[in-house]
């Protein structure tokens, strides 16, 4: 008895353990000759972010059989050459009266910026009660000069709150800039800091809670202290709160981290293919170990048609990516009961997926470890 009751117990446990892997997700694939094959992945472990892979961590196996990486020249390439990457600050000035107010959240702005601007570009607009957010900075990625002078002098037009409508326009806003790049890989996230609930009424909440829920962006909200439940209905991947309006430099901070986590969870692999002609099936398998010593495993399978490849492959070549179809988000809370200070439920998706017309040319790795030398 004692024995069949120690098995019982078990189950459960092993059971959860066997659902605990690693997510690879595959947002475009190529299979172009003379016989480059690559795929562009976000990879997860649950809801973190896997942002130190190298090359030791990915394997390729074509029509169940292992490929050694020493033979197919298994490179990471830079996502930067495949896809646009673009994130949109929203800043709640309705409530910075005083001028210590207006400092603090230029501040915490303003480190938001030079974090994430090293890896990739930045938009910055305030709004208030008013129908349009006011632009405040545009800065590309790599841009050393950040200054956020414009908001400590910024006056609130209207002294009401229009958070519905900024996250609506804002949504626009960020699929403008990634429009603008010339890139269909396009990787946004939008960040809505919002001093309290909307009290504007100019866009209705649910259109807000449906914009960001269709979305194909991130979008990660910051608020302070119990205001932050305000926001929290339209922060599908993430909310951050500060304890109290002085240190919402550090949740700032907290936002930048997790922006750049959920710009580096992406990877080009790019190989050269053995096969010669016929069709195969790829099978991309990550492993990583976690800080607890567990092994974790994912893998995502594709299809491709090996005629024509021959020899002459270079992995470093840009990849000509095809998108994977678009999973749905998955279904929203309802809209109605959560308003301005609703419990949101956990997200789906957080990226979108478009093909890059790249050209097939040797290209320059990023400086960061596990990438081609």
């Amino acid at each position: 008895m004692s024995r069949t009751l120690a098995l019982l117990l078990s189950l459960p446990l092993t059971a959860c353990g066997l659902f605990r892997h690693v997510d690879v997700e595959p947002l475009a694939t190529a299979a172009q000759r003379p016989a480059n094959v690559a795929a562009y992945v976000a990879v997860t472990d649950g809801e973190t972010p896997l942002t130190e892979l190298n090359t030791g961590n990915f394997r390729v196996y074509e029509d169940d059989q292992l490929v050694p990486a020493d033979q197919t020249q298994l490179t990471l390439l830079d996502p930067t050459l495949v896809a646009a990457h673009q994130v949109v600050l929203l800043v709640d000035m309705s409530g910075a009266t005083t001028p210590q107010a207006k400092s603090v959240i230029a501040k915490a702005a303003q480190g938001f910026v030079q974090k994430v601007t090293p890896r990739e570009a930045v938009s910055v607009f305030a709004f208030d009660g008013g129908a349009q957010l006011v632009p405040i900075a545009a800065l590309p990625r790599g841009d050393a000069q950040v200054t956020m002078a414009a908001l400590e002098s910024y006056t609130a037009r209207d002294p009401s709150r229009n958070l519905h409508g900024a996250v609506v326009a804002g949504l626009k806003k960020l699929d403008l800039a990634l429009a603008q790049s010339g890139k269909i890989i396009r990787v946004g996230t939008l960040v809505v800091f919002a001093g309290g609930p909307d009290i504007a009424g100019r866009v209705d909440s649910d259109k807000a809670h449906d914009a960001v829920w269709e979305s194909p962006y991130d979008v990660i909200g910051v608020g302070v202290a119990e205001q932050a439940d305000a926001v929290e209905h339209v922060a599908r991947h993430g909310l951050i709160r500060a304890q109290a309006p002085d240190t919402l430099p550090i949740a700032f901070e907290e936002a930048a981290d997790k922006t750049i986590a959920e710009l580096d969870k992406h990877y080009v692999v790019s190989y050269c293919s053995p096969a010669r002609a016929g069709a195969r099936r790829l099978r991309l398998e990550v492993t990583y170990t976690n800080k607890e010593g567990e092994e974790h495993h994912g893998d995502f399978e594709m299809d491709f048609d090996a005629k024509g490849f021959g020899p002459g492959c270079n992995s470093q070549s840009v990849p000509r990516f095809t998108l994977r179809p678009v999973e749905k988000p998955e279904p929203a809370p309802e809209a109605s009961k959560l308003k301005g200070d609703g419990k949101k439920q956990p997200s789906g998706p957080t990226d979108s997926r478009d093909q890059d017309r790249g050209e097939d040319a040797p290209v320059a790795p990023p400086d960061q470890p596990g990438y081609a030398k």
